[in-house]
């Protein structure tokens, strides 16, 4: 590609991620350039046009919004569901393909997309910025430099102090709709932990509740309408609502986090069995005081902890086996989104567009992120542990 081009993006799902992308992360770059919008709701492109302060070509067809002149990569942002049929579309019209995490809601459905991938000629991401993370960055390379030898077994958390607000008051509170919130939310931190340790999931075994949320609250109990909102902690103005990436939600949905049809977990457990032997926990929750996470590996030479927040108040502690010497990091602070991930993984993006090399890094992760959380749900359900299927040998080249 011209190195001198502008790169088109289009926007294809115009909700608050898909929006962020436009006004905070390529729309803000100076060799790209907004190009395209697209969602079945035509308020949703009124309102994307007005916050991002562009009159910018946009159709409701996503036959007709790929066929828009100068179209270069695609920003997949529409809800989880139709994550397979978009990326299928995208694929075939041969744009390059950024799509939002998770991969899909079916492992099935994965390795179709990863499969519809082949001669399309494209570069292909998936949304998962924390690997960019100047914390992730640095423990990936003090892992690979043998500081703490091979990692044998870890624990993953997800202290998620928003979940309520985040989750419960609309659509993502049904598992019909969303599946899980490990799937939805934990599938960053998987995506982390089976990058570091450099292995495949092959299986997992789940435990998990609903301890908190959900309750006798009629379906049709909204914010707006009840009478103790100086009382709730869970309250949400609809008309505003902050989130943790620079974006402001306007009209958002405030249905009641107490009420009956909430049948997602709010906490829950799993065990995950590696290719390499190695094994690990991880936990998530969504009423912790805290948001954060929280990484712990121990490997043949010695122990690796890892601590995450939006604030970045990053650090890394290296604790040897027999020595006991302990070496403590600080990775810097970075600007952006997700601890400067999503400005690392917008350039990373950008610079394997313009180099025109087809490339697909780290969709094999994507897909075992998706792959642990979604057969945590049918462990979930069936009280055993399930089996994780293995990519096929085809793609057995690609990175985690």
């Amino acid at each position: 590609m011209n190195s001198s081009k502008k790169i088109g993006i289009g926007i294809l799902g115009l909700g608050n991620r898909g929006v962020y992308f436009g006004a905070h992360v390529f729309g803000q770059r100076d060799d790209c350039e907004l190009v395209g919008l697209c969602d079945i709701r035509q308020e949703k492109i009124d309102a994307a046009r007005a916050q991002l302060k562009q009159d910018i070509p946009a159709s409701t067809s996503v036959e007709e919004f790929l066929q828009l002149p100068g179209l270069d990569a695609v920003i997949i942002a529409t809800p989880d569901p139709v994550h397979k049929e978009s990326a299928l579309a995208v694929l075939k019209a041969k744009k390059h393909v950024y799509l939002e995490k998770p991969m899909a809601q079916t492992i099935q459905d994965c390795d179709d997309i990863i499969a519809a991938w082949e001669g399309s000629d494209t570069v292909f991401f998936v949304g998962l910025e924390l690997r960019y993370c100047t914390l992730m960055q640095k423990m990936k390379e003090l892992i690979t430099a043998d500081e703490v030898g091979a990692i044998k077994i870890g624990n993953v958390i997800d202290n998620v102090s928003v979940g309520g607000n985040y989750y419960y008051h609309g659509v993502r509170r049904k598992k019909e709709y969303i599946k899980s919130l490990i799937l939805e939310k934990g599938t960053h931190s998987l995506d982390l932990a089976n990058w570091l340790i450099d292995s495949s999931p092959r299986r997992v075994f789940t435990m998990s509740n609903l301890s908190v949320f959900g309750g006798k609250e009629p379906d049709t109990l909204r914010c707006k309408n009840c009478d103790k909102q100086t009382d709730c902690p869970y309250y949400i103005d609809p008309k505003g609502f902050e989130m943790d990436y620079e974006a402001t939600i306007k009209d958002m949905d405030d249905y009641c986090v107490y009420s009956q049809e909430c049948d997602v977990p709010d906490n829950g457990l799993v065990l995950i069995d590696y290719e390499s032997d190695c094994r690990i926990s991880y936990m998530e929750c969504h009423f912790t005081p805290e948001y954060s996470r929280e990484f712990m590996f121990v490997g043949t030479k010695g122990k690796i902890t890892g601590f995450y927040n939006n604030n970045q108040d990053f650090k890394i502690t290296v604790l040897k086996r027999h020595s006991l010497q302990e070496d403590v990091y600080y990775p810097e602070r970075v600007e952006g989104g997700h601890g400067g991930g999503d400005t690392g993984i917008s350039e990373e993006f950008i610079s394997k567009v313009k180099a025109g090399k087809p490339t697909m890094i780290g969709v094999k992760g994507a897909r075992d992120s998706a792959a642990i959380a979604i057969a945590a749900a049918i462990s979930e359900d069936t009280g055993l542990p399930e089996a994780i299927p293995p990519l096929d040998k085809k793609w057995s080249m690609l990175e985690i």
